[in-house]
């Protein structure tokens, strides 16, 4: 072989060991490329939507949302961003997340090989990770593109950290704490990074230890303000729990990194097949790693611990993309292991590896997808009727679950100026309730409040089920409804005008101003032991003065409340009289001490509603 031909093999080589990985991953991952958005997509997506001045783009950016979570870059930046470019265009999204990813998977080999010494190792570390279960949902459902970009920044700083103890060059050091510093604007999970960067200098080069120090006290800074901003739940599924749980939790999240996330497979085989499979990979690991204990073990598993345990304490919500980041500790150890074992151990490790993780990949990449193509078809659909018909309210029969958590409940309808759309009355029994996600009941229009709609030609109904929506306004005119007066009004519909006095203004946006005293009619309690539940905003402005003095009257009965400062988003629960309980329906009157009168707005503004609810 003459030299030029040397050169270019290598140089072949050299650009398959960076592009193998990627390559593999959207081989692999193809369906979460060309997905769609669904469930918490929809939501960051509207982020910026009621952006006004810079004090609304602050809050948007860095206000607590999603259960106390800050993360401007991964989320708020991103999502607000890319809509603003893009709109509902997913591609471009998915760009951003693959191409993270990619570079995540080229730093994976690059640590990996200086960790281990062998360049095979980093390469087969990469390709490990690539096939592990737990990416489909970091790289097919977008808002999780907060790992694969805190993944990024942890890989990053480490890449840093590693070139500074190997040239002393100070730039090095400085990169890795921009680096570092990033990484809290993806995910909170960054606080690890001092933990990680100290065991490598203990590990490989100590008199670089003390320069480590200093981020211990940015991650503490960064956690006392975070909870200061944001305290930690004390209930719920994100509470934490520091108890022997932890260790429960522990070997769940080890079964998901050796074996596929929740031990799912699509293939029909016995129970036993999949832990038989994680205890011999285990096994395996376990055995090299303690009989070839060198520093670069050492680290891979203080990588895996590390980054795991920020969410051992979530007992009750334990999630399959969770082992994602941890387990490159794991790759980068199976990597190795992979080179110097024998060869007949290794090709049986890795197709035991491949064999429990690939079937299922692959059957959740499908659902994901299908799930994204379901959503698109509803949201482009719904588009495409207020199109058509922008004055009519949109009533959609046939949801099931899949379909309200994706596509419903975040009310993606909204980023293209649609508010009056509603879930048809019964829809509740083909839904599984998960108070913890969201009340189905806020959806659902009443029987009542359909067949006026439909009466007056305000309201168009269309049957979701299928690859596309179909209209079945005069069938559904055709089913009897029930004419009981509803519990629920939301006053802000158009199609609940009809049981809200002649005092009220007309509808703005999700919500209806009063002026200082308003009715309504409504349903009556069934039973003594329900209230009245008032939901609406009241501003700033109103509250300047003090606690606002609220009189609530029902059926001639009042009852006196306030809302006080700081309670802007409120919700009022009214004891209601016995003499409305049985009855076909009850008089509300709700009157506020004092009045708004903006420079700009001519009426008399009391409070914003909002939701009138008997539960």
């Amino acid at each position: 072989m003459s030299p030029a031909q040397d050169g270019a093999r290598r140089r072949a080589v050299n650009a398959a060991w960076w592009l193998a990985p990627s390559l593999l991953c959207l081989a692999l991952y193809w369906r979460g490329f060309t997905a769609w958005f669904r469930g918490d997509d929809l939501a960051w997506l509207g982020t910026g939507l009621y952006i006004q001045n810079l004090h609304d783009f602050v809050v948007a950016l860095f206000g607590p949302q999603a259960q106390g979570t800050i993360r401007p870059l991964s989320e708020r930046a991103f999502f607000m961003a890319g809509f603003e470019l893009f709109g509902l265009e997913a591609l471009p999204f998915k760009i951003v997340v693959f191409a993270t990813q990619f570079a995540n998977l080229a730093l994976v080999a690059s640590i990996g090989a200086r960790l281990t010494g062998r360049r095979a190792a980093g390469f087969l570390a990469s390709v490990l990770w690539v096939l592990h279960a737990s990416s489909v949902l970091p790289l097919g459902w977008t808002c999780v593109y907060n790992e694969v970009l805190c993944g990024f920044f942890l890989l990053l700083a480490l890449h840093f950290l590693i070139r500074y103890t190997e040239t002393g060059e100070r730039r090095y050091y400085v990169f890795q704490w921009i680096a570092f510093l990033a990484g809290f604007g993806a995910l909170e999970l960054n606080v690890v990074y001092p933990v990680i960067a100290a065991a490598y200098t203990l590990l490989f080069t100590r008199r670089y230890f003390r320069t480590t120090l200093p981020m211990f006290a940015a991650s503490a800074a960064y956690a006392v303000a975070h909870a200061m901003i944001a305290p930690m739940q004390k209930t719920g599924d994100y509470a934490m729990h520091f108890t022997g749980a932890i260790f429960g939790t522990l070997a769940t999240y080890w079964t998901w990194s050796v074996g596929p996330p929740f031990l799912y497979t699509p293939l029909d085989l016995p129970k036993w097949v999949l832990p038989v499979g994680v205890a011999i990979i285990s096994a395996g690991l376990l055995a090299w790693a303690a009989k070839k204990l060198r520093p670069g073990i050492v680290f891979c598993i203080v990588w895996y611990l590390a980054v795991l345990a920020p969410v051992l304490p979530l007992r009750d919500h334990r999630t399959e993309y969770y082992v994602f980041l941890p387990v490159i500790g794991l790759c980068w150890l199976g990597g190795w292991a992979l080179v110097e074992a024998r060869r007949a151990v290794a090709v049986a490790l890795a197709a035991i590896y491949v064999f429990m993780m690939l079937p299922g990949l692959v059957a959740t990449a499908k659902w994901n997808y299908a799930v994204t193509m379901r959503v698109r078809a509803l949201v482009e659909g719904v588009a495409g009727v207020h199109e058509r018909q922008p004055s009519k309210s949109i009533l959609l029969e046939g949801v099931d679950t899949e379909l309200f958590y994706n596509a419903i409940l975040d009310r993606p309808f909204r980023l293209f100026g649609v508010d009056a759309v509603y879930l048809s009355p019964g829809s509740e029994k083909h839904i599984e309730s998960h108070p913890d996600l969201g009340n189905i009941g806020d959806f659902i229009l009443p029987g009542d409040v359909v067949a006026q709609g439909l009466k007056k030609e305000e309201l168009v109904v269309y049957d979701v089920r299928g690859p596309r929506l179909r209209n079945v306004t005069a069938m559904y005119a055709a089913i009897p409804q029930d004419h009981a007066l509803p519990l629920r009004v939301d006053a802000a519909s158009p199609l609940t005008s009809y049981l809200l006095g002649p005092e009220w203004y007309a509808p703005d946006g999700d919500h209806r101003w009063m002026p200082g005293k308003a009715t309504l009619r409504m349903g009556a309690p069934s039973n003594a032991d329900q209230k009245l539940y008032l939901r609406g905003n009241c501003p700033e402005q109103q509250l300047a003065a003090g606690a606002l003095p609220i009189t609530v009257t029902v059926n001639g009965v009042s009852t006196e409340t306030a809302i006080r400062p700081g309670e802007n988003a409120f919700e009022l629960a009214i004891a209601l009289p016995p003499s409305a309980v049985g009855k076909k329906e009850m008089t509300v009157t709700v009157t506020v001490g004092r009045v708004l009168h903006p420079a700009s707005d001519p009426r008399d503004l009391g409070l914003a509603f909002g939701t009138f609810e008997v539960r």
